[in-house]
């Protein structure tokens, strides 16, 4: 069986995510059979429950099952695949479906997209069978949003075209992002301080992947702010979440926060927050009890034109002493997956310094990329500051 999973907006994570995700709860039972910047198909022998993995991960935006490969778009065939995923159908019977085109060479445009669709719903009319349908607006692929508010999924059927040199595959979409989940965690929670460079619930999720825990060990985050991650964790379904930071304020929003989830959600776990400098949270936590440590410490001032080699050696200071106190608690073979920041100054991309005193430490890297530093970067458009994405194993 083959399935496609659509990437989000910064492709070499999504993938990286994917990929870890895929052999945590798969093991080696599967295999990539394509990867692009728009998707990747993975095959494998058992079925996957796309339900489960949509929800659990951060950096995929749709997926579902491939159906046929194709050579050109005829709407002969296309019809007939409509038909036979709609189940039986006869005249009176009524259709709903949206295409959407995932291309890597042949470009699809706004046009192709409304007349494949029209010509569809004309040759449905023409057998007795009444045809309605969405299309695209600015991107020529349906949007989460766009699916949803149609109710396509329960309703009807998107197809997903995903053109390639010399084939196409047709895919089914199975399931996609949870929107309300998403929106729980940037916009209706109790505490969500956007100024403050709040952490992405969409990122957030993918950094618990990341980390490749099993739902019933435990995970910290020593830096936990208003509690995004841990939040995320929660709704993912981990079990044993500790969360802590050295201000009061922190750990009262992550409370509210994480109560106000609950209630929503109606879940259960078992949540300890309390207030703790990093320096100081091996004293607070039994030696080697964590399993996995998933955070964003704080990245420093938006403004770093001012006295920029300070704020450096600040945050160094403060990213190595939390290596330190993470050695006293973290099991062995546990991970820490963390970010640091890139800073912008005149003109060049300024990293943190201090891989080579992490090694020193005890600490093995993950490599995550081909890049020098094995890093991973989340960006978005005008951001001053950058997110490096990290991970070290005990």
């Amino acid at each position: 069986m083959q399935y496609f999973f659509i990437l989000g907006r910064i492709p070499e994570l999504s993938i990286v995510e994917l990929l870890k995700f895929a052999l945590f709860h798969e093991g080696k039972s599967f295999k990539v059979k394509e990867a692009s910047e728009k998707f990747i198909i993975l095959e494998t022998e058992q079925k996957i429950d796309l339900s489960f993995w949509q929800k659990q991960l951060g950096g995929i935006v749709k997926c579902g099952e491939i159906i046929k490969e194709i050579k050109e778009f005829k709407e002969e065939e296309v019809k007939e695949i409509l038909l036979r995923e709609s189940g039986p159908t006869k005249v009176g019977s009524k259709i709903f479906f949206g295409l959407s085109f995932y291309f890597l060479t042949k470009k699809v445009s706004f046009d192709e997209i409304k007349n494949y669709s029209l010509s569809l719903k004309k040759i449905f009319r023409e057998e007795g069978i009444s045809a309605s349908f969405i299309l695209p607006k600015e991107k020529p692929f349906l949007s989460t949003a766009a699916i949803i508010k149609s109710k396509l999924l329960e309703k009807g059927k998107e197809l997903v075209f995903l053109i390639e040199k010399d084939k196409i595959l047709i895919g089914q979409t199975l399931s996609i992002q949870s929107i309300e989940e998403e929106a729980a965690l940037d916009f209706l929670r109790p505490h969500h301080e956007i100024e403050k460079g709040l952490i992405p619930p969409k990122l957030a999720k993918i950094l618990i992947n990341l980390a490749s825990v099993r739902k019933e060990e435990v995970i910290l985050d020593p830096f936990c702010g208003s509690g995004t991650i841990l939040g995320q964790a929660f709704l993912m379904g981990y079990q044993h979440l500790l969360g802590s930071d050295q201000s009061q304020k922190a750990i009262s929003q992550t409370k509210e926060n994480l109560a106000w989830l609950k209630e929503k959600f109606g879940r259960v776990a078992e949540i300890k927050i309390f207030q703790s400098d990093v320096k100081e949270i091996s004293r607070k936590l039994p030696p080697h009890s964590i399993s996995a440590i998933i955070t964003e410490p704080f990245l420093g001032p938006l403004q770093v034109q001012n006295q920029p080699q300070r704020i450096i050696e600040n945050l160094s200071d403060l990213y190595i002493q939390a290596f330190e106190s993470f050695k006293k608690i973290l099991k062995p073979g546990g991970r820490v997956v963390i970010i640091f920041p890139i800073f912008f100054i005149g003109g060049k991309k300024i990293n943190l310094p201090i891989l080579e005193k992490i090694s020193s430490l005890g600490w093995k890297q993950e490599k995550l990329s081909s890049v020098s530093r094995g890093s991973l970067i989340y960006s978005r458009p005008g951001q001053k500051v950058l997110r490096e994405i990290f991970v070290f194993s005990s």
